[in-house]
């Protein structure tokens, strides 16, 4: 008998799903504008573009390739995680909320590369979390190939950049630690609740 997720049928998550696959479409096409004119602001819509990239991942073209037991929903429920229509639309708005406001600073002050390598961080962290339960569980885990394709190339950039605006390893680790207790401690909120 197979596991099935309820929250897989709502309208919500639905039209979360929807929003995804509009901000990829839309941060892919900024990104690629933003490079084809060469401007400084590409390295500020890259988390964007990868956090769509991963959700689309998770959310869309996991179950559509390999169909609903690998929709992002149901491989948490069947890990033990219940993620509820309202929490699945909290958890993802939160980021486009703010992410954004990474093109109110310049890319090359240290305040953004503080910015950009603590939201690196996270990413990086949900990354490793993705790895770990594959690996754990010998399964594919909805979210995996962006999380080894883009949150480890994107973390490896936040480093870089962090380094070149002379950030002291004490805080390039803080910035790190910091990041992946924050995504953790999404995780835990999401188990509690």
């Amino acid at each position: 008998m197979q596991d099935f997720n309820s929250a897989l049928n709502s309208p919500l998550v639905s039209f979360m799903e929807t929003i995804f696959i509009v901000a990829f479409i839309f941060s892919f096409t900024l990104a690629w504008y933003l490079y084809k004119n060469k401007s400084n602001n590409l390295i500020t819509a890259l988390p964007l573009f990868v956090l769509a990239s991963h959700q689309l991942e998770e959310y869309v073209l996991s179950p559509l390739i390999l169909g609903d037991k690998y929709h992002f929903l149901e491989w948490a429920y069947r890990s033990g995680v219940y993620i509820s229509p309202i929490e699945v639309v909290t958890i993802n708005t939160i980021p486009y909320l703010l992410l954004p406001l990474l093109f109110l600073i310049k890319p090359s002050t240290k305040i953004f590369a503080i910015l950009f390598l603590f939201n690196s961080s996270l990413m990086l962290s949900n990354g490793m979390f993705h790895i770990g339960l594959a690996t754990a569980q010998t399964d594919y885990s909805p979210g995996m190939i962006t999380s080894l394709l883009l949150y480890i190339p994107l973390y490896i950039k936040s480093l870089s950049l962090a380094s070149k605006n002379s950030l002291p390893m004490k805080i390039q680790i803080a910035l790190t630690i910091y990041g992946s207790i924050a995504h953790f401690l999404m995780i835990w909120l999401v188990n509690i609740f």
